[in-house]
């Protein structure tokens, strides 16, 4: 049917296309890692200046309900607001604004998703709105931290 012309012919086309994908890839593969930035320094631990410890006001916990519509989810969180050290002005104006600051978090998590809230990573995205939105209402100083010390999600 076919003649050995056409045979070799086939074949050299499969091998050439075979060798232009083969290419196409090691050249994709090339020009990333040429985008990449250069690999940072690396410094011993001994040499990473490291935080001051935070003081931390805790807060009850809080059971709310996630806003999901296809099927219920619960979360229940506990969490501490961390501040710096010896700062009596922002540790009393956290205590004077609790119930502000229960409301917003309960706004926040009520207002999020199963999935928002399912990894660590979104866990994280978590603490950095929290802080974000109470550091917007807070006048004595602002929360350093969100620490989670208690989390529970069905």
């Amino acid at each position: 049917m076919f003649g050995p012309t056409v045979v070799r012919t086939l074949i050299f086309v499969a091998l050439a296309l075979v060798l232009i994908i083969i290419s196409g890839t090691i050249a994709y593969l090339v020009s990333r890692r040429a985008g990449a930035p250069p690999a940072t320094e690396k410094t011993s631990p001994e040499f990473v200046e490291k935080e001051d410890p935070l003081s931390y006001y805790p807060l009850e916990s809080f059971s709310i309900n996630t806003s999901d519509t296809d099927e219920p989810h619960f979360v229940k969180i506990t969490l501490s607001l961390g501040y710096e050290m010896n700062k009596v002005e922002i540790q009393t104006e956290l205590v004077q604004r609790r119930d502000q600051l229960r409301d917003i978090i309960i706004s926040i998590i009520g207002a999020k998703r199963y999935t928002d809230l399912n990894t660590q990573d979104k866990r994280e995205d978590l603490k950095t709105e929290l802080m974000r939105r109470i550091n917007e209402i807070l006048q004595k100083g602002k929360i350093k931290g969100v620490a989670i010390t208690e989390f529970v999600l069905t």
